[in-house]
């Protein structure tokens, strides 16, 4: 884990937007009430999602913080878009009335602020732990930012961050309050780069006295002391050659999963419900729990869904794009679509018979048979009259069928006499 430490460097000011709206001057959160846990995810992929906590005795002033919370997530955008054309962070949305905004949720920790203070390493441990073991925000797939508003662990240290660059929860902490004179976007984008996983093992100008930092340009972001400069003076990996957009074989954070990319469309993901089911996904974003939903993803995005069938159904099996009965991986190079259908647990089989002969059914054919079971079929005729063929779920004239037995099944032996 790293921290970020108050030091004097200089630096310029300007201003900033969101992803997924317009770029412009940041405004203030658009959202309203509070919220303990994440809303329905509505952006498809891994992504960032903002988090207030207070110690257990501490005074919850979200209605203050939540408007500066959401202009930092604007300006971290914008920031990003003017150090890289291509990408920005991919930051958890929510639908709110009459508006789309950033996603934050409200937490208050076990302990208590004084529990807290001491040494800011081992806060940030304990923050992290509580907010993934008992507060649900342990997906692999997000990196939380996380504002604490209460006392500061200790004097002069700004936030705390880790993480791993392509697997596991990442959680970065803006101590408020830590360093009142820097701008809490610019420890934000900090402790968030720390959370995707900067800096990476190999990079060449890691700091000897402080390990996670680069030190060979007071104005990387990255760098381990700042004087309070705004963030729009501050850059994205000076020289690229250490964690961004670098040449060399360690992990570029260029690449990571949180990134939204720019420069390329989104392809859409199609997916169906047949019957009584809802269909999950491993990232955000995937779920579906309507007749039919539409998402779009950056190109190139690995997604599994999982089929989840109602009370008294069960799965039956992928159509479209992927033929599984479990579950089904999709490589989003281009548009895909897919139908998760769903049948019940227990179906009727009825067999009837023109002419004269009857059907051996094994098992034994009955009113509640069990769906998805093998059923092997017999055409058995009387004396002097041959099998002919059968219809509706069994066809073709071999003596044998097994049908899929999915649905309500239907079947019809027709027997001729012989001719003579």
């Amino acid at each position: 884990m790293r921290c970020f430490r108050l030091v004097p460097i200089i630096g310029v000011i300007a201003a900033a937007g969101l992803w997924l709206a317009p770029a412009g001057a940041a405004a203030g959160w658009c959202g309203s009430g509070e919220s303990a846990s994440e809303r329905p995810d509505i952006v498809a992929g891994p992504q960032v999602h903002a988090i207030y906590a207070v110690p257990a005795d501490g005074a919850d002033n979200f209605a203050q913080a939540a408007g500066a919370i959401a202009d930092d997530a604007a300006s971290i955008d914008a920031w990003w878009r003017a150090q890289d054309a291509t990408r920005t962070v991919r930051f958890d949305l929510a639908s709110f009335p009459g508006c789309t905004g950033l996603d934050i949720s409200v937490v208050r920790l076990a302990e208590t602020g004084a529990a807290l203070q001491g040494e800011a390493s081992k806060a940030f441990g304990t923050v992290a732990q509580e907010l993934g073991q008992s507060l649900g925000f342990g997906s692999d797939w997000k990196r939380y930012v996380v504002y604490y508003g209460g006392p500061p662990p200790q004097a002069d240290v700004c936030g705390t961050g880790a993480g791993w660059f392509g697997e596991g929860p990442g959680v970065a902490v803006v101590w408020l309050g830590g360093c009142a004179s820097v701008p809490t976007d610019s420890i934000a984008a900090h402790e968030l780069l720390h959370s995707l996983g900067a800096l990476p093992d190999g990079a060449p100008h890691v700091c000897p006295t402080n390990p996670g930092h680069p030190c060979d340009s007071p104005t990387d972001l990255l760098y381990p002391t700042t004087s309070g400069a705004p963030l729009a003076s501050e850059v994205l990996d000076f020289g690229h050659d250490d964690y961004y957009g670098h040449s060399g074989s360690w992990n570029d954070i260029q690449d990571s999963f949180w990134l939204h990319r720019l420069d390329l469309a989104q392809v859409a993901l199609t997916v169906s419900d047949q019957g009584a089911g809802t269909v999950t996904s491993d990232l955000p974003g995937g779920d579906c729990a309507a007749p039919s939903c539409v998402t779009r993803w950056d190109p190139g995005s690995h997604v599994t869904l999982n089929a989840v069938p109602g009370p008294g159904n069960r799965f039956v099996g992928w159509h479209g794009g992927c033929r599984s009965s479990g579950d089904c991986s999709v490589l989003l190079d281009a548009p895909a679509s897919l139908t998760a259908v769903f049948g019940p647990l227990q179906i009727p089989v009825r067999v009837a018979t023109t002419g004269r002969g009857n059907v051996l059914c094994v098992p034994a054919c009955s009113t509640s048979f069990t769906a998805g079971r093998p059923l092997y079929l017999r055409a058995v005729p009387a004396k002097g009259w041959v099998f002919r063929s059968w219809s509706g779920g069994c066809t073709g004239r071999r003596l044998v069928c097994t049908p899929a037995t999915d649905f309500a099944l239907t079947v019809r032996a027709t027997f001729t006499k012989k001719a003579r």
